[in-house]
């Protein structure tokens, strides 16, 4: 048997093995979280936003990224590379002009850490604040 062949076929299961550990390490944060259906986790998500705003007199924009119909948001749904785990994106702004402080982006960050979500972008344009959310569910 060629060695380089052999060495070749080690280095991929090595690869192999390091990638399913990684993916391993990223799930376990949340192993001892009840799977949420992403639809269900959704409208969670879009309510604390709303009442967050609300209370802090922000007004705001919470949709997925390219609905104009929300008649079936399951159609948004892609799978992800987490096996059996599916994402939605988020686009939510807030209108922070007349805001004197930041207590709604300090409450909005504690409550979305400890959540199966990824914040993928955030931007400031003219004392409006644009968050980009990715969701993750079953």
């Amino acid at each position: 048997m060629d060695t380089r062949t052999l060495n070749s076929g080690i280095k991929s299961a090595i690869d192999e093995i390091s990638q399913v550990k990684k993916e391993e390490a990223t799930l376990l944060k949340y192993k001892s979280e009840k799977p949420l259906p992403l639809e269900k986790f959704y409208l969670e998500v879009f309510n604390d936003i709303k009442e967050f705003s609300f209370y802090y007199r922000a007004p705001s924009e919470v949709k997925i990224i390219g609905a104009k119909d929300l008649v079936d948001i399951r159609s948004f749904f892609k799978e992800s590379q987490y096996k059996g785990i599916k994402y939605v994106d988020l686009s939510c702004s807030f209108d922070l002009r007349k805001q004197r402080n930041t207590y709604l982006l300090d409450a909005l960050h504690k409550m979305l850490k400890s959540r199966p979500l990824d914040v993928l972008d955030v931007s400031v344009e003219k004392g409006i604040v644009s968050i980009t959310l990715r969701l993750y569910g079953t």
